[in-house]
C-alpha cells in the first residue's frame, strides 16, 4: 500500500477531509449543549450531519439546525446536506461507523 505524501496526494481522501474541515468550522460556537458527539458522514455529494445527545432542548434543536445552514454555506448549493440525531446515554463512536467525528464530550 502506498500512502499520499504532499507531493503526491492522488491516495489521500481529499474531499472527505475537505468536507471533515467545513464540518468544524461550521460547528464552531454551535454544538448543542447537551451534545456528546458531532459528526459527519460524507457519501459522496451528500454530507449527513450526525449528532448524538442526552436530550434534545429547543436550544439544541436550533444550533443543529444552524450548523446545518452554515455547512451548506460553506460546500456550496451542490451539496445535499442534511442531519439526523441520536438520543443516547453516552456516546457511541467507532473509527469504522462512517463517521468523521469532529466534537466527542469528555466522558
Amino acid at each position: 500500500m502506498t500512502l499520499p505524501t504532499p507531493e503526491d496526494p492522488a491516495r489521500a481522501p481529499i474531499w472527505e477531509n475537505y468536507a471533515t474541515a467545513q464540518t468544524s468550522q461550521a460547528s464552531l460556537g454551535l454544538i448543542p449543549e447537551h451534545a456528546y458527539a458531532v459528526g459527519v458522514e460524507v457519501k459522496g455529494r451528500h454530507l449527513r450531519l450526525r449528532f448524538q445527545l442526552s436530550h434534545v432542548t429547543e436550544a439544541g434543536e436550533e444550533d443543529m439546525n444552524d450548523i446545518v445552514s452554515e455547512l451548506e454555506a460553506l460546500v456550496g448549493q451542490d451539496i445535499f446536506v442534511d442531519s439526523t440525531f441520536e438520543i443516547t446515554t453516552h456516546p457511541k463512536v467507532d473509527p469504522h461507523d462512517g463517521v468523521r467525528w469532529v466534537y466527542l464530550a469528555r466522558w
